[in-house]
């Protein structure tokens, strides 16, 4: 696999998932997102055997875009970090203030990834319902995809109804419980808009 490869996978990517991307983002994503670094990233896990290929892109947001994939015979959801249009003072934010700050853009960004990748780890082996994390490279992260078919599972705000909602609330809190207690560790922003619903169950994201 060749970096012109990557490059011709993420194009036809774009091309299929444009009408889930605006109008007005659509150059941004492709120029500032898919940067050569990224691009070689990529290239990394394509060349691992951790991606076999990407299918169309399933969110863009202001931190990241997430990709639809396939590698290892499973449907994947391959996370990349913005690393020159993300908000850089909302990752100093959530960094311990006891160690050096990295004022580096792209250092931090590759930092938080890999903070990423350990936490959802850490929370899945500890059987808290968030997606099993695959690997991590650079800006990018690569985790079990929450769907099928490309189509990622709907977030809990946009449910219009559920067949017990307390049971769903509990087992939610529950979740919030052992994450603390077993692997101690606190979501600092959980709400309807990063947890999903898939297969009678909630799936916490973000």
């Amino acid at each position: 696999m060749s970096y012109e490869d990557i490059e011709e996978r993420v194009e036809r990517a774009l091309e299929k998932g444009e009408k889930r991307v605006k109008d007005e983002e659509y150059y941004e994503v492709k120029q500032l997102v898919f940067d050569e670094r990224t691009i070689r990233n990529l290239l990394k896990l394509f060349n691992k055997g951790v991606i076999d290929d990407l299918t169309w892109i399933v969110s863009s947001g202001k931190e990241s875009v997430v990709l639809a994939g396939r590698g290892g015979g499973i449907e994947l959801a391959v996370k990349i970090h913005r690393v020159y249009t993300a908000n850089f003072k909302k990752y100093l934010d959530y960094m311990d203030h006891r160690f050096p700050i990295v004022k580096d853009r792209e250092k931090l960004i590759y930092l938080w990834a890999k903070k990423e990748f350990r936490n959802l780890k850490r929370m899945s082996e500890r059987g808290i319902k968030v997606p099993r994390p695959i690997d991590v490279a650079g800006n990018i992260v690569v985790m079990e995809f929450i769907g099928e078919d490309a189509t990622p599972a709907p977030l809990l705000k946009d449910l219009e109804e559920l067949g017990s909602p307390e049971e769903l609330r509990d087992a939610i809190l529950e979740d919030v419980r052992k994450c603390y207690v077993k692997a101690g560790l606190v979501h600092g922003d959980l709400s309807e808009y990063n947890i999903i619903y898939w297969k009678d169950s909630h799936w916490i994201i973000d």
